[in-house]
């Protein structure tokens, strides 16, 4: 599209010494380019985009909100230091996007913003990506998946927020299925999830895929999509799982309610509840064999 790209190095943590060099790079880049908008994606993005924008004088700045800084396993001194340099920062910012309606109402009540100041803007996605066909079976054999058995699968980063060990938990409880389930995703948990699908015993029926970029294709060979987060903005893979025409069992949590109509479009379970997830599965599995029967 040639489209100029400056990588910018940002690590996740706060770290001072790197966090100053970052934005160190982004005043000169803002500075010497006359940048018009500088517009910030994500809490750390934000906090050093934010900061350049208002000392290089950039005339507009915009952030996007994509998820809660509340669920992170933070004191909660450091959530109260994090919700006032937030209410600082809105300050320097003319607007302020959040990808849901829940999202929206949390930085008012729990960052104490002005909501007139915040606008929902829905994630969106290109729907035509899923409306390919595939070969599944060959699909299935690329991944070490059993030819035999329908697959339950999550898209998701390995990380705490994704409650990804609840859903080995509900998979533990559905020893008594033919099921296979399937981990697609990478990051900072993928041992200790590896590790705690050996210890209940379903090492052999989860596969963990690792990073993956042809989704839509592996979304075609998932008959059930899970979700189980313990907080979320407003998540692309259940609107990916919907336009693929799969169903999808997600958490109760942040903007999805917003996605899900409870019984029709899908079905949510409250977060960090293993047993709540293993029934609605259960009860999707037993849909799936009726209607094959019936076919």
């Amino acid at each position: 599209m040639n489209v100029k790209v400056i990588p910018i190095p940002l690590v996740g943590e706060l770290s001072p010494a790197k966090d100053y060099a970052a934005t160190s790079i982004l005043i000169r880049h803002l500075h010497n380019t006359r940048t018009s908008i500088m517009h910030a994606h994500s809490s750390k993005g934000a906090l050093v985009g934010r900061v350049a924008a208002a000392i290089a004088r950039t005339p507009v700045v915009i952030f996007t909100a994509h998820n809660s800084i509340f669920y992170e396993e933070w004191p909660e001194w450091k959530k109260r230091l994090f919700a006032s340099v937030e209410r600082f920062l809105a300050r320097f910012t003319d607007r302020i996007i959040t990808v849901s309606d829940a999202l929206k109402q949390e930085l008012i009540e729990r960052e104490g913003l002005q909501g007139k100041h915040i606008t929902t803007i829905y994630n969106g996605i290109d729907v035509s990506r899923f409306e390919t066909k595939n070969d599944l079976m060959t699909i299935r054999k690329s991944m070490d998946i059993p030819e035999l058995g329908p697959v339950i699968g999550t898209i998701a980063r390995l990380a705490s927020q994704k409650g990804l060990s609840y859903f080995l938990k509900a998979a533990s409880l559905l020893k008594d299925y033919q099921v296979n389930f399937l981990i697609v995703g990478d990051g900072p948990l993928m041992e200790a999830l590896q590790k705690e699908a050996v210890d209940l015993g379903i090492q052999n029926r989860v596969t963990f895929a690792g990073r993956r970029e042809d989704i839509p294709e592996i979304m075609s060979i998932i008959d059930i999509f899970v979700l189980p987060s313990i907080t979320e903005g407003l998540p692309l893979t259940i609107l990916e799982a919907m336009a693929a025409g799969k169903p999808v069992v997600a958490t109760q949590v942040g903007g999805i309610p917003e996605a899900i109509v409870q019984g029709k479009t899908g079905l949510m379970v409250p977060p960090k509840d293993p047993e709540a997830l293993a029934v609605s599965l259960a009860g999707l599995l037993g849909e799936r064999e009726r209607i094959v029967a019936w076919v």
